[in-house]
């Protein structure tokens, strides 16, 4: 920052949320912005674990099991291409604004979908509810990334993902709750009265105010370019599914023609999305393959655990429930240990022992599918252990790339961050229901079952709808066939371990930029009086 720029700064007033609270001005209150940012990361938490348990009860009241993922897929793509674009608004425009609207629009497409009267509808207000969600985890993140120093910052963000995996845990028990005792579209509605108060709060008490500085133009034809080959890249994938390959592949080949697009506009940008320099940088690259890694194998858990246990188990929503529910609460647990560690012994050493425990879990999950009679006790124990690997791996993600970045580019760097990690969990999600798909209907087709109404065998309330050996034909296929899905994620675990070791060993000081000056201090956000 330039004598001019700092003289400007001090003539209004203008600093960090840090370096008010530290100075023990009583008008500045921590807990209570930590508050408002708290219950912003716990609806969207929620709602992404909510609904996976309801998927089941949802298919068998809308019908649509082949295009089943595009409920995750959808809502996880529209967070996806919006998540660095916020990381990019909430350095340009300020965090509270850019959150204000991400909460907002997560409401509405929340309500919208459980109004929903079929699956496509479903699908649109999914996409609502997604674009809202891509603002709130890169802007609570980078908030905190402003509010707190590193040391500070390893223990506040593991109370952060402490409550995310709270919320998490939560989720599947209270959709199966909510589905076996109301309706499907209760848990929906679950999340809004949270993010309401949210919004209050950072209404009423918390005041931005950003010093003069120089605003580059958005980089509106990459964002552009960026959610069109996205887009196109999903849509193959999940068409992939249901066969018609050479449609499949010119979707595929479009994408990447549009995806190349992107870079090459993202090289000459005057202010890009995803800016190459920093992306390509070891530590953020690695971070980044190792989110993509962590998404998808979260979000694949969550989509198919719940499909196979009501599917070919025959258990009920809220059994589904309590079979997700091990990993999110060993991952509460793990990321409050993890915190500690990871300032102790650095990034790369506690994000190579979470990879190994996620590694060791993913096998047990599909040698539990292998082996029906010990699913549960496999299935249990396998998404426990997940869940202690998860907390260490991806906390350690997110504060490696902070620690190497300053102020004006910690926003962008975050949303790229949690925008590999959505997208990672959006096109695995896609690419595993395409193997599902095509596994599912070979596997009738060789046993002769074709044209059995498989959405009939996802509930015990409708299995009396189909004949016992119609049944049984559509539970083995399915079996089958997640087994196989279920084993390619254990490719994806041991890949999360390489990028672990490409991290950086330990913490350093809070970057500062080119002229010395401490990052943040362009910002000022305090509470009114």
């Amino acid at each position: 920052m330039s004598r001019a720029e700092e003289t400007d700064c001090q003539t209004h007033k203008d600093v960090t949320l840090r370096e008010a609270a530290e100075s023990g001005r009583p008008e500045v209150d921590r807990g209570m912005i930590t508050l408002a940012l708290l219950l912003a990361m716990a609806v969207t938490a929620l709602e992404q674990t909510v609904v996976s348990t309801a998927m089941p009860s949802i298919i068998s009241s809308l019908n649509g099991l082949e295009i089943y993922p595009w409920v995750f897929s959808a809502y996880l793509l529209a967070a996806t291409v919006s998540t660095p674009l916020y990381g990019k608004l909430a350095d340009l425009l300020g965090r509270k604004r850019v959150l204000l609207f991400g909460l907002f629009l997560f409401s509405l497409g929340s309500i919208l979908s459980g109004l929903s009267r079929s699956m496509p509808e479903l699908i649109v207000m999914r996409i609502v509810q997604g674009l809202g969600a891509g603002a709130v985890a890169p802007v609570v993140l980078t908030m905190l990334g402003d509010l707190f120093s590193m040391q500070e910052r390893a223990r506040v963000q593991g109370l952060f993902s402490a409550v995310w995996g709270v919320s998490s845990l939560a989720g599947p028990t209270l959709g199966g709750y909510l589905t076996d005792s109301m309706s499907w579209r209760a848990v929906f509605f679950v999340s809004v009265p949270f993010a309401a108060v949210a919004i209050w709060i950072l209404m009423a008490y918390v005041r931005e105010t950003l010093g003069h500085r120089e605003v580059l133009p958005i980089d509106w034809p990459g964002a552009a370019l960026l959610a069109g080959g996205s887009t196109l890249l999903l849509l193959g994938l999940l068409h992939g599914g249901s066969g018609g390959w050479t449609r499949t592949a010119g979707l595929i080949g479009l994408s990447l023609a549009f995806l190349v697009a992107f870079i090459r506009r993202e090289l000459v940008a005057e202010d890009p999305i995803l800016p190459m320099d920093l992306m390509t940088t070891p530590t953020i690259l690695a971070a980044n393959v190792g989110s993509f890694v962590i998404g998808g194998l979260l979000f694949g858990l969550d989509t198919y655990i719940p499909l196979y246990v009501q599917g070919v188990r025959g258990g009920t929503a809220s059994d589904a429930g309590l079979m997700v529910t091990p990993l999110f609460l060993s991952w509460s647990i793990s990321v409050a240990v993890a915190a500690r560690v990871a300032v102790r012994f650095g990034f790369r050493a506690t994000a190579l022992v979470g990879s190994v425990l996620i590694t060791l879990g993913m096998f047990a999950i599909a040698a539990g599918a292998q082996w029906p009679a010990w699913s549960k006790a496999s299935f249990l124990g396998g998404m426990f252990i997940i869940g202690l690997g998860m907390g260490p791996t991806s906390l350690s993600y997110i504060l490696g790339v902070q620690n190497v970045v300053p102020w004006g580019r910690r926003g962008v760097a975050t949303g790229g961050v949690l925008f590999f990690r959505t997208v990672g969990g959006a096109l695995s999600v896609a690419v595993l229901g395409a193997s599902l798909g095509a596994g599912l209907t070979s596997r009738l087709a060789a046993g002769k079952a074709v044209g059995i109404d498989v959405s009939k065998a996802l509930r015990p309330e409708t299995h009396s709808l189909l004949p016992p050996d119609q049944l049984l034909a559509v539970q083995d296929a399915l079996g089958q066939s997640l087994t196989m899905v279920f084993l390619e994620m254990c490719g994806l675990a041991l890949l999360a371990l390489v990028c672990s070791s490409r991290l950086i060993r330990g913490i350093g000081a809070d970057p500062v930029t080119t002229d010395g000056h401490q990052p943040g201090a362009e910002s000022a956000m305090v509470l009114m009086e």
